[in-house]
């Protein structure tokens, strides 16, 4: 078979992750977190492990503030739907992916402001001077693909965005993790948060996403449950990753993204 689909995902993965997926669920099958027999803190290990090297990987100051979703467009969701409120403004482009789109479709019908942003006709490259004639006082969120999976372009002035002198918090969707160097700092601007890559295109298996929620954003919670931790609490614990990682994870997923960062680190 000759495989031309990677815009959808990678394949196929590196050895290694198949290889560390089977003996995941042979060896450490446990639920990572919900007990102290050696199998369940096997799980928990691998887990802990792979939040950070993907804090490592993106230059992460706090590997607990990353979060692991069940996708992407999870991610997305709850950083738009966890952040923004009634009268809140977003700024974005008028090419976002459907997993950028869609949420924000619905939370204009919430009463959330968005000014879609037109690209070059020739090039599909955002101006920066067009993003920032488009924030205003209530601006709450700058949003931007940084790399499209449909045509391929690269918005190559992305680190200009992150310098802007407004309370603007910058979220970047990540497209590009897997070919691009990836990095949670930006020159000039703290950032409040960052979802930032398809895990499947870090030779990870599908179903796996992160976000990175920096530390001047406090994000409302889209489900809760089992974590874990405080048990003996009804409330959702405050604590990250917890607050925001309910019921069983998918720890033979993240098992298999840990690996393939592994791969991509020694590969260079």
């Amino acid at each position: 078979m000759i495989y031309l689909d990677n815009a959808a995902t990678s394949w196929p993965k590196p050895e290694i992750v198949y290889k560390t997926m089977d003996e995941f669920l042979r060896t450490k099958g446990g639920n990572p977190g919900r007990g102290s027999h050696s199998m369940a803190l096997a799980a928990r290990q691998t887990v802990d492990e792979t939040r950070m090297l993907v804090a490592r990987f993106i230059n992460a100051p706090e590997i607990n503030r990353v979060i692991f979703t069940l996708n992407c467009t999870d991610a997305l969701n709850l950083g738009l739907k966890g952040l923004l409120r009634p009268g809140d403004h977003v700024v974005t482009s008028c090419i976002g992916h459907n997993s950028l789109v869609r949420p924000l479709r619905k939370l204009e019908r919430l009463g959330v402001k968005v000014t879609w942003v037109p690209s070059s006709p020739d090039s599909g490259v955002l101006s920066p001077r067009d993003i920032e004639a488009a924030i205003t006082k209530d601006t709450k969120l700058v949003v931007v693909t940084h790399a499209s999976n449909v045509t391929g372009v690269i918005q190559t002035d992305w680190g200009i965005w992150c310098s802007y002198p407004t309370p603007t918090s910058h979220l970047y969707g990540r497209c590009s993790a897997d070919c691009r160097q990836v990095s949670y700092r930006c020159p000039g601007k703290q950032h409040r948060f960052t979802r930032f890559f398809r895990a499947k295109g870090l030779f990870g298996p599908p179903g796996t996403g992160a976000l990175y929620i920096g530390n001047r954003v406090n994000l409302d919670s889209l489900r809760e449950g089992g974590t874990g931790s405080y048990s003996e609490e009804e409330e959702q614990p405050a604590i990250l990753p917890d607050r925001y990682e309910s019921g069983t994870q998918n720890s033979v997923g993240i098992s298999g993204l840990g690996a393939g960062l592994k791969y991509i680190r020694e590969e260079d």
